[in-house]
């Protein structure tokens, strides 16, 4: 036997020990919040041809941690992993670059293999047993929206996802206890209509309220109208309805802006004027003035 042999072998197995060690390491710094030293680490490994190490680097490009957003650079370090069977990968790539039969054909054959690695990639088990999966996403930083998508999905009946409210309640629930305002509202407006979840009027409110403190136009509409109405177990306030319509009008909400004439007619000159003087308060993408909270009361 050749002597280079062996040591031909025992160079392979060190270069593989250290892109292991290099990519336990990006791990244990992304974990920490330490994205430059991520990024290093997982380059060492991933020019060593991890894979799994590809897959991050150009996750961290994708998303610009660590390293500026440079989705060329995404798409180079993906395509590599995806060269080597990642379908976290080349799933990712599917949002980047067209496909042709060939690469279609060849994307629907590949198998997930069984990792343990960490890897940039939100899973979700679904209550049929499948798990979803979105590349390059983190359950920190994507979790609620990806949740609320989730729920939306169900609600309206998206391919692969037959229409179901209760499951679209259960994940609008799981994006609005991290206190998603898209998912408050959503959610909000389930219990009003007791739509997959039993009607709970106090409930409704809570969230629209909860989500219009954020800023959410919706539910500061929604909010308003129960205030000109006096519905919801709110005492009649046109001054209230005339602030928050008017505030997710400004924002561009269409359904406020319909209203938002309507309800101002109903409004005696004085309220106009008081109306008036407490909306200077929240000028558009300011946060909810004190006031507002005062004249509301606490929240149910």
């Amino acid at each position: 036997m050749s002597p280079s042999i062996p040591v031909a072998l025992a160079v392979l197995i060190l270069s593989s020990t250290t892109a292991l060690s290099g990519f336990d390491d990006g791990v244990s710094d992304y974990r920490s919040g330490n994205y430059s030293a991520a990024f290093k680490e997982w380059s060492d490994a991933a020019e060593q041809g991890d894979v799994d190490a590809q897959y991050n680097l150009g996750c961290l490009y994708l998303r610009g941690e660590g390293v500026a957003k440079n989705r060329a650079m995404a798409d180079e370090w993906l395509q590599r992993a995806a060269d080597q069977g990642d379908v976290d990968a080349a799933t990712s790539l599917l949002f980047s670059k067209p496909m042709t039969e060939e690469g279609r054909k060849k994307f629907f054959a590949m198998k997930m293999k069984p990792t343990t690695k960490f890897r940039l990639t939100f899973v979700a088990q679904l209550s049929d047993g499948r798990l979803h999966r979105r590349p390059c996403s983190t359950d920190a930083s994507d979790g609620a929206a990806i949740e609320f998508n989730l729920g939306q999905m169900y609600e309206t009946g998206t391919p692969g996802f037959p229409q179901d409210d209760r499951q679209a309640a259960e994940w609008y629930r799981r994006a609005a206890e991290r206190n998603y305002p898209d998912a408050q509202t959503m959610l909000g407006f389930m219990y009003a209509r007791g739509h997959g979840v039993e009607k709970d009027e106090i409930k409704a409110v809570r969230l629209f309220r909860q989500a219009a403190e954020q800023g959410n136009s919706n539910a500061q509409h929604s909010l308003g109208i129960m205030y000109a109405t006096g519905s919801f177990g709110y005492k009649k306030d046109l001054i209230l309805a005339y602030v928050l319509v008017g505030h997710a009008a400004a924002d561009g909400n269409k359904f406020a802006t319909d209203d938002f004439q309507r309800v101002r007619a109903l409004l005696s000159p004085d309220q106009l004027t008081e109306g008036h003087r407490l909306a200077q308060k929240w000028p558009k993408d300011l946060q909810w003035p004190p006031e507002l909270t005062e004249r509301m009361g606490p929240s149910p």
